[in-house]
């Protein structure tokens, strides 16, 4: 009887509650808090144009990214970024001297200056316009980029990025006009030539065999670009970049255009 005469004695709470929420939306760009599973890393598509090299000229460029903090430096963060992205392009039209058509004429009967001089005088024609057809892919394996946060109440962050490549370039020249006497509009020399002087066997063509002249360089790049947040895990992002390979006129410019989703 004497414990339900005693006053009944709540226990005090061990931490004041949490305030009320005021309602509105959350739209502030948070990362690295293991609570909500943010770690700040970046994967992304882009596309957009490329100034390619060897003097091919314009065309598009299109790929994808993933970038992986490292840590905090200077007002933003460093990033490990890999990058993958292939360039396409046809160049305008330049002439080329065929030296093995040159050598075809003579081996045909054709004199030394008929031979050079090639249709109506010889079989195959020697000096003609070509179009080069260039297929550039270009991998980063490793890049740093360092993203400034100080605008983040602005939903802006740009960011400066370098990095090691490999280019990997597939070429060949395209006629401009059919122009042999014999085998007209075929190998060996009016289907695409590789290195500018003769094609692949027609029975590889038909079976869809590819052909071309390839190359491997090394490289670096760098980059400039600007992260335009659209949404807590989703940006809008502009970038420039500039990438050097081995080797002459091995220089690439790229302007892209792309999504980025963060988590």
């Amino acid at each position: 009887m004497l414990l339900w005469a005693l006053p009944a004695t709540g226990q005090e709470p061990s931490t004041p509650p949490p305030p009320a929420g005021s309602g509105a939306p959350d739209t502030s760009i948070t990362e690295l808090l293991p609570e909500i599973g943010k770690i700040g890393a970046e994967v992304g598509i882009f596309g957009g144009f490329s100034e390619n090299p060897y003097g091919i000229g314009s065309g598009a460029d299109f790929g994808g990214f993933i970038a992986l903090p490292l840590a905090r430096v200077g007002g933003g963060k460093l990033s490990y970024e890999i990058q993958v992205a292939l360039s396409l392009a046809t160049s305008e039209p330049f002439t080329v001297t065929d030296s093995v058509a040159f050598v075809a004429n003579l081996a045909a009967g054709a004199s030394p200056q008929d031979a050079l001089a090639g249709p109506p005088r010889a079989p195959f024609p020697v000096v003609r316009a070509v179009r080069t057809r260039a297929r550039i892919l270009h991998l980063s394996p490793f890049g740093l980029r360092w993203t400034y946060l100080g605008w983040d109440d602005a939903r802006l962050r740009p960011y400066l990025g370098v990095g090691g490549d490999v280019l990997v370039t597939i070429t060949s020249q395209d006629p401009v006009a059919d122009e042999s006497l014999l085998f007209a509009g075929s190998a060996p020399f009016d289907a695409p030539l590789i290195g500018g002087l003769i094609a692949q066997a027609p029975e590889l063509a038909a079976k869809g065999t590819p052909s071309g002249q390839g190359d491997l360089a090394i490289g670096g790049h760098a980059a400039a670009g600007l992260e335009i947040r659209i949404s807590k895990g989703a940006s809008f992002n502009l970038e420039y970049r500039f990438t050097l390979g081995e080797g002459r006129n091995a220089r690439l410019h790229t302007a892209t255009a792309g999504l980025g989703l963060h988590f």
